[in-house]
């Protein structure tokens, strides 16, 4: 036999070993990187490959000869390497395995190198250039027609110095007394209302709706953390309110968004632990055509009830610990729940716009640019909502039967009551920018919704016919309109009217105009609001039966009429606001706990001012609300409230330790404030006993430390001066002389 044809055979017989062994080792897959099985190990497959290349190569055969062998890339790749190199000792040689991985990972890099060197820019028509290069935005969105309202993300000391969501937004409120307890702002133009479930209205503020909650889209994962609480207070007191949010986008244009926070605490008086929860997973995508929103909120509320303070003279005129006051209940409890799933997308669709051109009259790009031209979009908003009550007690003493005035309608000692609210609604819409975004009418809209919602409440026929639900099908239609003018002017309105179902015959009309000047720095913005509506009352102040309740009526629809003003003038630290409400054939729960409608018109006026003043280190931070109504005894309001923050402010550490030292004060004219009811959880009215008059002083140190907030405190540091009447609501009391700690801590990359 020939040498050359020996060498072929050696070559083959060599290959054919390979081919064998690396067969029967991909199957077993033993080991980190997948070593071969039957005793063949690495290095003798690289050997046999080594001798098997250099016997090739040594035949000097042409590249096509060794092609027509059938020989594979990786070898050929060996045998020219081998002949191009100085020597054959120069020569490394690989395993396919091994070029193999050697191809992957060039691929990862160059893939790498490109993305990482790669401006990643929001490419949207929905937000200006200035918004959509910044580090990180905020917006809440209209669920009727997805327009977007940009939200100011304030990550100061001053704004997270407030614990209670309703101090921040509002100067105060009645509540009772623990935080993620029932509250109702002072100020009635900010008091929030839930027509489907009012039972869960006094809880709006601690949580988010579709419309309010925030989106963000950010150039870096952003992440929040937060805890306000009484740290070292005893655990039967504590309060602790906790909150966690982290956001990031994982393409320029998809964002996702994860939120929990907690409010509550053990409570000062007996049988007052209160828990309530939001936690959220929500995700918006910005893209050319396609703007989307959506996600998932739960809200959840664990509270005991104790109805109050049985005798206020315990809490007034003595200094025993407020936690043996007798109160009314012992053996009571509500839960509430609330699931909402939505989404609100819309997708536009060019009719004609105008061509991009260069400066000297080129065209540039026939690419829709859906700022400019005329643009129809598109839209949905679909959204499934459950919200749920019930309240259970276990009553056999005199004391807490008066609470309910000796009403028990189904069970003589014991209640377990309940209600249920499911709501399933779809709209379309459709938007025509006429022109484009930034002319004096950039939209007509209009669309349709139905609404199916489902009710469950008990009444005393079910003893015989059994539990079922109440079905409405309610279909409705709006329209509206709204347009700009630079950055000076904008305006919008829009028009709803209720077709069919439950709610036949409502109607609304919702107006607003801004103007805008910057002859000062930040600019000065003048808000005007109007709103008119004819509503009828929610289901269940019509149709209610509980253990201690029994609600049968049809009451006539309310209208009502709002007119607001609103200036901002940020560089000089100035917010007012003015505005006027007539009311017709309001509902309302009277010193009965009973709903009953207003048969006249009736008036509120609200006045509010919050002027920030700065003399040296000293900082005077003011915010005042006025308030009156014409009827005291349907709607009872403080006619006087302040909350006065006077504090020195100066850098420990120069831009790196900001430190504020001082005061913070609020206080309310005396007034009919509001009872609260356990069984339904809702305030009601009472003419017993006034509260207020008692200023309330918190003594701080306040930090800004790089970008954590930090604040120490105590709470009612001048208890007992000139009494302790520092009721929080009719018989129930704010937090007395504690410690309190609050942090809070963004954290990202710049």
């Amino acid at each position: 036999m020939k040498p050359s044809l020996r060498k072929i055979l050696f070559c083959s017989l060599a290959l054919g070993v390979l081919v064998l062994a690396s067969a029967w080792s991909r199957p077993s897959g033993i080991g980190r990187e997948g070593r071969f099985v039957l005793g063949i190990s690495d290095t003798i497959v690289k050997t046999a490959y080594q001798q098997m290349i250099d016997s090739l190569y040594g035949l000097n055969l042409s590249p096509d000869s060794l092609k027509k062998m059938g020989l594979s890339d990786a070898v050929l790749f060996s045998i020219d390497s081998l002949r191009k190199a100085d020597s054959i000792s120069q020569i490394k040689v690989y395993t396919p395995k091994e070029l193999r991985r050697m191809k992957r990972d060039s691929i990862n890099k160059h893939n790498d190198s490109l993305i990482r060197n790669t401006p990643r820019v929001l490419d949207t028509y929905l937000f200006a250039d200035s918004i959509k290069y910044t580090r990180i935005f905020s917006w809440k969105h209209d669920t009727y027609l997805n327009n977007q309202e940009m939200l100011k993300m304030d990550t100061t000391f001053n704004y997270h110095f407030h614990d209670l969501p309703f101090h921040r937004d509002d100067i105060n409120a009645q509540y009772l007394g623990v935080s993620g307890s029932a509250a109702l702002p002072f100020n009635w133009f900010n008091r929030q209302e839930q027509e489907l479930f009012p039972f869960f209205s006094p809880y709006m503020t601690y949580t988010y709706m579709p419309e309010s909650i925030p989106f963000y889209n950010t150039k870096t994962p952003y992440t929040e953390l937060a805890y306000y609480g009484t740290l070292f207070a005893n655990r039967q007191k504590s309060e602790d309110n906790i909150k966690f949010l982290h956001t990031q986008n994982f393409t320029p244009s998809f964002n996702f968004t994860i939120l929990y926070q907690r409010n509550g605490g053990g409570g000062l008086l007996q049988h007052e632990k209160t828990d309530f929860r939001t936690f959220s997973i929500t995700g918006n995508y910005l893209g050319k055509k396609y703007i989307a929103q959506g996600g998932y909120i739960f809200s959840r509320l664990k509270r005991e009830e104790n109805g109050g303070v049985e005798d206020l003279k315990m809490v007034s005129d003595t200094t025993i610990d407020v936690r043996t006051v007798p109160v009314y209940l012992s053996d009571a409890n509500s839960i509430i729940r609330r699931n909402t799933f939505f989404i609100t997308h819309s997708y536009g669709v060019p009719i004609r716009w105008k061509a991009q051109r260069d400066s000297l009259g080129n065209k540039i790009a026939d690419t829709l640019s859906t700022d400019k031209g005329t643009v129809t979009y598109f839209g949905h908003y679909g959204e499934y909502t459950v919200f749920s009550r019930s309240y259970t007690d276990n009553i056999t003493d005199s004391i807490g039967r008066s609470l309910y005035r000796n009403i028990f309608l189904l069970n003589p000692s014991s209640t377990a009551d309940s209600a249920r609210v499911m709501n399933l609604e779809n709209r379309f819409f459709l938007k025509i920018q006429p022109w484009n975004a930034e002319s004096v009418v950039s939209n007509l809209d209009g669309g349709i919704g139905h609404q199916m919602l489902n009710f469950y409440g008990f009444q005393p026929d079910y003893f015989i016919s059994g539990n079922r639900n109440k079905a409405y099908n309610n279909l409705y239609a709006y329209f509206g309109a709204g347009g700009k003018f630079k950055k000076f002017f904008a305006w919008n309105a829009r028009a709803k009217a209720d077709i069919a179902g439950y709610y036949k015959g409502n109607f609304s009309l919702d107006a607003a105009m801004r103007f805008s000047s910057w002859a000062v720095k930040d600019g000065i913005h003048l808000t005007a609001k109007f709103s008119s509506s004819l509503r009828k009352p929610s289901y269940f102040l019509n149709n209610y039966t509980s253990n201690h309740h029994q609600f049968d009526y049809d009451f006539d629809k309310t209208s009502a009429t709002r007119i607001e003003g609103r200036l901002d003038i940020p560089h000089w630290g100035l917010e007012a606001s003015l505005g006027y409400s007539l009311i017709n054939k309001n509902v309302y729960l009277d010193t009965l706990c009973i709903p009953t409608q207003n048969n006249e018109a009736m008036s509120i006026i609200s006045g509010y001012i919050a002027k920030n003043i700065k003399l040296g280190a000293l900082h005077l931070d003011n915010r005042i609300l006025l308030q009156t109504s014409s009827k005291q005894d349907i709607i009872p309001l403080p006619k006087v409230a302040l909350n006065l923050r006077y504090y020195v402010e100066f850098y420990a550490v120069k831009n790196i330790l900001n430190v504020q030292f001082g005061a913070d004060m609020t206080y309310n004219t005396k007034y009919y404030a509001q009872a609260y009811d356990p069984a339904l959880g809702m305030f009601y009215n009472q003419e017993k006993y006034k509260i207020g008059n008692n200023p309330y002083i918190d003594l701080f140190i306040n930090l800004q430390w790089k970008r954590a907030c930090i604040f120490v405190k105590c709470d009612n540091v001048l208890q007992g001066t000139p009494n302790n009447e520092y009721y929080s609501t009719y018989r129930y009391i704010r937090p007395q002389r504690a410690l309190k700690l609050g942090i809070w801590w963004p954290f990202y990359i710049r």
